[in-house]
C-alpha cells in the first residue's frame, strides 16, 4: 500500500466517523442530520427522511 493510498483511506475513516458523530448529535438533539452527514455515514438521506416519527 502506498502512502497516499493510506492517507485516502485514513481520510475515509475520519469522514465516516465524523458523520455519524453529526447524526448521532442531531438525533439525541431532536434534530435531523444533514445530507452531507448521512451521505458520509452511508446512509442515504431520502430513504431517512422518508421514516415517519
Amino acid at each position: 500500500m502506498t502512502g497516499r493510498n493510506f492517507v485516502t483511506r485514513l481520510r475515509n475513516v475520519a469522514d465516516f466517523l465524523g458523520g455519524v458523530r453529526e447524526c448521532s448529535a442531531a438525533a439525541e438533539a431532536g434534530r435531523r442530520p444533514s445530507r452531507a452527514a448521512l451521505r458520509a455515514a452511508g446512509i442515504d438521506a431520502d430513504v431517512y427522511y422518508a421514516i415517519k416519527r
